[in-house]
């Protein structure tokens, strides 16, 4: 057995600036094959990779979801396809737009033109991003394609905002539990309950 695959049968709570860690949790994306992009509950943008499966809920039971779902949450993100040109999602900013370039709604991702369905996750790496102080995600597509997730730039809580949770920068929802990155440069994992028998 394998000692990434002890970890993640152990399972860690929060971690701070543990980069090495946190490549070896998001490595087993790698090889996958990417399904579709959707947008979820509270206009959040997902991307589903690994074999499909069926919601677990009854109330989902029409729709599929990949065995790996990377949530990139309220996050900006730059996309390179293979099939055009570079497209920036419209929660970027300061960023000047390349020649060619346009702003991607995630309504228009979720069509399915600019990721090929079935091309495989060459590299999926976490970056420390400074200096926003966070962790960003680059991810590369055997299509041609790669996207990068960058975190999110935080602001001092509105007194409204004082005792809720922190919102994760990006997740990562595998067949072995829940990796939840940000905000800043802390990550934690939560164990499948199957998996932690």
């Amino acid at each position: 057995m394998n000692s990434s695959l002890i970890e993640f049968q152990k399972g860690t709570g929060p971690s701070r600036d543990d980069l090495p860690r946190l490549r070896g949790y998001v490595a087993q994306l790698v090889g996958e094959p990417f399904q579709f992009a959707r947008v979820s509950y509270g206009d959040e943008l997902t991307l589903h990779f690994g074999m499909l499966r069926p919601a677990r809920s009854r109330k989902l039971a029409n729709l599929l979801y990949g065995t790996y779902i990377l949530r990139l949450r309220g996050s900006p993100w730059v996309l390179k396809s293979a099939k055009g040109p570079l497209v920036i999602s419209p929660a970027v900013s300061g960023v000047s737009m390349p020649e060619g370039g346009r702003l991607l709604s995630k309504e228009e991702l979720e069509k399915g033109e600019f990721i090929e369905r079935g091309s495989h996750v060459l590299s999926a790496t976490p970056v420390h991003v400074r200096p926003v102080e966070g962790y960003g995600f680059h991810l590369v597509i055997s299509d041609g394609s790669a996207i990068f997730v960058y975190p999110i730039i935080q602001e001092a809580d509105a007194p409204e905002d004082e005792g809720l949770p922190e919102l994760a920068d990006w997740e990562l929802l595998s067949p072995r539990g829940l990796l939840r990155v940000g905000p800043g440069l802390q990550w934690s994992f939560e164990p499948d309950e199957a998996t932690k028998q």
